[in-house]
């Protein structure tokens, strides 16, 4: 049965990044029992074939390149993907990401007018849209409204 488990594991792992959280509940749904599930994870990590490491610096990488902020994606790799911090604060210390320019390029995707005057209906909206999408307010706040032309 134990290989039955690593089959499984490395079928997933064939198509796909996962977090060992996030096989760990797909093992439990398909009622592995949690020795199986401990020799089956052990055996992928020590062969390199899960890295939660490798998982959080391609999970960065991506979502930061489809419009999200830190915030959100902290939250996601925290609450859904099962990441220790300590593992995304290392990841952090070594990715050069500049949130600034994703917060810019959003607010130009988004909303093309952002930097001429906006009501305050507006500049409402657009601050939802940012912080819902996890930007801090010091990445877009001077961008929004500045009434300054925008720079490429």
């Amino acid at each position: 049965m134990a290989s039955l488990a690593l089959n499984y594991v490395v079928n997933l792992l064939s198509r796909r990044e996962y977090s060992e959280y996030e096989l760990r509940c797909k093992m439990q749904e398909k009622a592995f029992t949690e020795a199986e599930i401990e020799q089956a994870l052990a055996l992928c990590q020590e062969k390199n074939w899960q890295s939660d490491r490798r998982f959080t610096e391609n999970y960065l990488h991506y979502r930061s390149q489809k419009g999200y902020g830190l915030n959100r994606i902290k939250q996601e790799l925290f609450q859904l993907k099962g990441i220790p911090s300590e593992i995304l604060e290392d990841v952090l210390a070594e990715m050069d990401i500049d949130w600034f320019e994703i917060a810019h390029s959003v607010l130009r995707k988004k909303f093309p007018h952002y930097a001429q005057e906006q009501d305050f209906k507006m500049k409402q909206k657009i601050w939802r849209y940012m912080l819902s999408h996890g930007f801090q307010s010091e990445e877009f706040a001077d961008l929004v409204g500045s009434g300054e032309n925008e720079f490429y």
